[in-house]
């Protein structure tokens, strides 16, 4: 009786903490609209497939969850359904589902309001429902002044408010952007909060960045702090123009934003492109070859590709490399040995960490050179012609060159995928043993002992 009783605790515990966690609708899609229009709430649908790990995961970690539930089941009329069964295929090709999890918010009419895909967690899912709320919210606004704006309203007042709310939407500003900052004098440009605006400008404007620029040179000798911030956000928005023009295959768009690049110092700083800034603190001719390989420019991708690559191994030399990073090597290496000396092992911490710091900062120019060079390597062996025996040479010796860069696992083993791909898997071979023996002979190598593992694994394999 005692088994009995334990069992029934356990089940009514279970199905406790099972009713915690998001309550999904059963039923058809038609009823789960009706449920909707009657509550007046938006619709949370989760459309997953059977063979999908993340959904299962979404399904088990995070949906159960007792704050995610008491958020979605008080905002939103909830609903799963199988992407490929029953009403599945027609929900997800409506909704334009091309992967799985996809999550989606829609409204009792049926019209999307917000989607997103791949697993949340709990926090992560909330938010995105806030999200999904703020929008709907605000979708009402937008579209009057939206209306307004479509009759020519174009006062600064309205542009203001009216890119406020698309900022606020997480829509973009877009061309609203652009007229409303237009509209503002010189002195109204470099307030604080259109300063930050600036950074979300997305479509290229010659004009506006003529006097951005400007605005620039201006500020930088009278208040160099506001300098620096106005030129970040201009970089920061030439990276999304950048992208823009890149979709719209706008060549002269192109020039024009590396015209503003050169005006403000052509400033190229891997460290920045990293950390957010974007491409626009990349090599213009990196941009070039960019804009070129996503439009299918090729016979000015393979000019250009091969004159860079002639400027880069003169500029960028191995030797040179070799040499620096010898004398580096060398100068910590004597840190080391004069703190072992003095039984200092506090020291030789001290030292490895800015021996590391000093590996990062020194070695992202190289490191991302290394990484176009690769990518723009394959994009050239993919349009040129694979039976030319000149052609094979040159994009072999750009590989080469790619991987002497940056001698690391990672690297060694993209340069090796790509020596394979080429038809040169001795070559690919000799590579992986380099860096190897190039590990085996730093005493300062920082690699990581399961790439070591990999590289090693795969040469045996060969």
């Amino acid at each position: 009786m005692r088994r009995i009783f334990f069992t029934i605790a356990i089940l009514l515990f279970s199905w406790n903490v099972f009713s915690q966690g998001i309550q999904f609708e059963i039923g058809s899609w038609k009823e789960v609209l009706q449920k909707a229009k009657q509550e007046n709430k938006l619709i949370f649908v989760d459309l997953y497939t059977t063979w999908c790990g993340p959904c299962k995961k979404m399904a088990a970690e995070t949906f159960p969850q007792q704050a995610v539930g008491d958020y979605f089941n008080k905002n939103f009329v909830n609903y799963k359904i199988d992407a490929e069964k029953g009403e599945g295929p027609e929900l997800a090709g409506k909704y334009e589902v091309s992967a799985y999890p996809t999550l989606v918010f829609v409204n009792a009419a049926g019209e999307l309001v917000y989607k997103f895909m791949g697993v949340r967690t709990a926090d992560k899912l909330i938010a995105e429902g806030e999200k999904a709320v703020r929008l709907y919210a605000l979708a009402p606004s937008i579209a009057a002044m939206e209306k307004e704006y479509e009759q020519g309203k174009r006062g600064k007042v309205f542009l203001g408010e009216y890119y406020a709310l698309l900022k606020e939407s997480g829509a973009g500003g877009g061309i609203v952007l652009n007229e409303y900052l237009k509209c503002l004098s010189d002195e109204e440009l470099l307030l604080e909060e259109n300063v930050s605006n600036i950074g979300n400008i997305s479509i290229f404007d010659p004009v506006l960045f003529d006097r951005l620029v400007k605005g620039i040179k201006k500020v930088e000798g009278e208040n160099k702090k506001l300098g620096n911030r106005l030129n970040t956000s201009v970089m920061k928005s030439l990276s999304a123009c950048f992208a823009t023009c890149v979709k719209e295959k706008d060549e002269k768009a192109l020039e024009g934003i590396l015209g503003v690049k050169a005006g403000l110092g052509n400033l190229e700083n891997g460290m920045s492109a990293m950390m957010g800034g974007g491409k626009s603190y990349l090599p213009a001719e990196q941009l070039r070859l960019d804009f070129y390989s996503n439009n299918r420019l090729d016979d000015k991708f393979k000019t250009l590709m091969s004159e860079y690559m002639i400027a880069q191994q003169q500029e960028n030399s191995i030797d040179s490399l070799r040499k620096t990073e010898e004398i580096t090597n060398r100068h910590f290496e004597m840190l080391i040995d004069s703190a072992r000396m003095k039984n200092d092992s506090a020291a030789i911490v001290s030292i490895r960490k800015t021996m590391g710091m000093a590996s990062l900062f020194g070695g992202v120019k190289y490191k991302l050179l290394s990484s176009f060079v690769i990518s723009a390597t394959r994009h050239y062996w993919k349009i040129t012609d694979q039976q030319n025996v000149g052609e094979k040479k040159k994009c072999i010796a750009w590989v080469n060159y790619a991987y002497q860069l940056d001698r690391t696992p990672a690297t060694a083993w993209g340069c090796a995928d790509l020596l394979e791909e080429i038809g040169e898997k001795q070559g690919a071979k000799k590579l992986l043993n380099d860096v190897l023996e190039v590990i085996k002979n730093n005493s300062l190598s920082d690699a990581d002992p399961k790439d070591i593992q990999s590289v090693t694994e795969r040469v045996e394999k060969m």
